[in-house]
């Protein structure tokens, strides 16, 4: 339902939002565009791989299993999303506002007979579900919500208007993701080699959760 919500909020602004000139300028300074956009998607990657290690502590006496199950998840969900970046299926009208037309046209965008899109699915649920348990405060929390928000803004606007991202604006897309999956494997093996983790997760496990910095660590 997030899709079509989207839609109905960003049809009206769609037809007169021009990001030719911001894409002008993104070209013009694209060293710098490339390094920023690097860097927000390895800061984002990092936090998420530490929040995740933080919240599993049990994963620093399987390192080698956890970072390369972790490192393949990631991955192939960025793979995914580059691909859906590329070629999005579009939705020109919403579809909550058109009866059975609507319906059909959910199903088209949903489907789960093609082996693409299912484990694209698949691979979301399983990323937000995972990423819904941890728990993240301060201001890594404000950050991944505001880079959350606008990569909602920019997949959204994909599908409900006739837009085709460029070659540059793809390999943007791409540095993005790829800088996600690099700051997870970074924050994972960073956070695999933090002895504080591993000690305090045994301690726990024999000598039960009773004390408030335990509490303050986990929430």
């Amino acid at each position: 339902m997030l899709i079509p919500i989207l839609g109905i909020i960003y049809i009206p602004f769609l037809q007169y939002f021009d990001t030719s000139i911001v894409i002008k300028a993104a070209e013009a300074l694209a060293p710098l565009t490339y390094a920023m956009v690097i860097g927000i998607g390895t800061t984002q990657g990092l936090i998420i791989g530490e929040a995740i290690v933080e919240r599993f502590p049990r994963l620093t006496f399987h390192t080698r299993v956890a970072s390369i199950m972790l490192f393949a998840l990631f991955a192939l969900n960025a793979i995914a999303n580059v691909i859906r970046f590329i070629s999005p299926k579009k939705i020109h009208t919403p579809p909550i506002l058109n009866g059975s037309e609507g319906f059909a046209m959910i199903s088209k965008f949903i489907d789960i007979s093609n082996p693409t899109t299912l484990l694209t699915f698949s691979l979301s649920i399983l990323i937000f579900a995972l990423l819904s348990m941890l728990r993240i405060r301060d201001y890594r929390r404000s950050f991944l919500l505001i880079i959350s928000i606008v990569m909602a803004f920019v997949t959204s606007a994909l599908v409900f208007s006739d837009y085709k991202p460029s070659e540059f604006e793809v390999l943007l897309y791409a540095l993005y993701q790829a800088g996600i999956v690099g700051g997870v494997a970074l924050g994972t093996r960073r956070q695999f080699s933090n002895r504080e983790i591993r000690f305090r997760y045994m301690r726990e496990r024999w000598m039960g959760n009773s004390d408030s910095d335990s509490n303050d660590y986990y929430y």
